[in-house]
C-alpha cells in the first residue's frame, strides 16, 4: 500500500478543491436560468435514474446523501409541487414512504438537465480526453468499498 505522503496530500485536496469549483459553476448556472440550486437538482435527477418513483432510501443512496438530508429536500421540492410523497404497504408495513416525480416535476427536471449537461460540458468534460476520462473512472472505483455480502445461517433451512 502506498505510503501517505506530501504528493498524495496534494493530490486529493486538489481533487477536493476542484470538485467544490466545479460544483459551484454548475450550481450558479442553475440558479441563474432556473432560480434551483444544484442539491434540488441532484434529488430530481436521482429519483429521474430510478425511474421517477423510489422509496426515500433508495433516492438517498443513489445521490449519496443522508436520509434527514434528503428529507428536507423532498420536503421543498413537494411544497414546490415537483414531487409527491404517498404511503405504501410493503411486506405488510403501512409506514412505507414512496416519492414520485410529478409531471411537472419531469418537465422542469429535462429542462434543467439541458443547462446542467451544459454547465458540465465547460467545467469538467471539454478539458479531458477519453483516457482521463477512462483514468478517472479506475481512480472512482478504486476507491468503492467492496459490499460486505453477509450469508444469511438460516438459508440452509429454506
Amino acid at each position: 500500500m502506498a505510503r501517505l505522503d506530501a504528493h498524495r496530500i496534494t493530490a486529493w485536496r486538489g481533487l477536493q478543491a476542484r470538485v467544490a469549483e466545479v460544483e459551484r459553476t454548475i450550481d450558479a448556472a442553475l440558479r441563474d436560468e432556473w432560480d434551483i440550486p444544484l442539491n434540488w437538482f441532484d434529488v430530481l435527477g436521482g429519483l429521474q435514474r430510478l425511474g421517477g418513483s423510489a422509496r426515500p432510501t433508495a433516492i438517498a443512496e443513489e445521490v449519496g446523501l443522508p436520509l434527514s438530508s434528503l428529507t428536507r429536500r423532498l420536503d421543498r421540492l413537494e411544497e414546490d409541487g415537483w414531487v409527491t410523497r404517498h404511503r405504501v404497504t410493503l411486506n405488510g408495513d403501512h409506514r412505507a414512504m414512496q416519492v414520485e416525480l410529478t409531471a411537472r416535476g419531469r418537465t422542469l427536471w429535462r429542462a434543467m438537465n439541458v443547462t446542467y449537461r451544459r454547465a458540465v460540458q465547460s467545467t469538467f468534460a471539454e478539458r479531458m480526453d477519453d483516457d482521463l476520462i477512462d483514468a478517472i473512472h479506475t481512480a472512482i472505483e478504486m476507491m468503492t468499498p467492496i459490499p460486505v455480502v453477509e450469508e444469511d445461517p438460516f438459508d440452509d433451512y429454506v
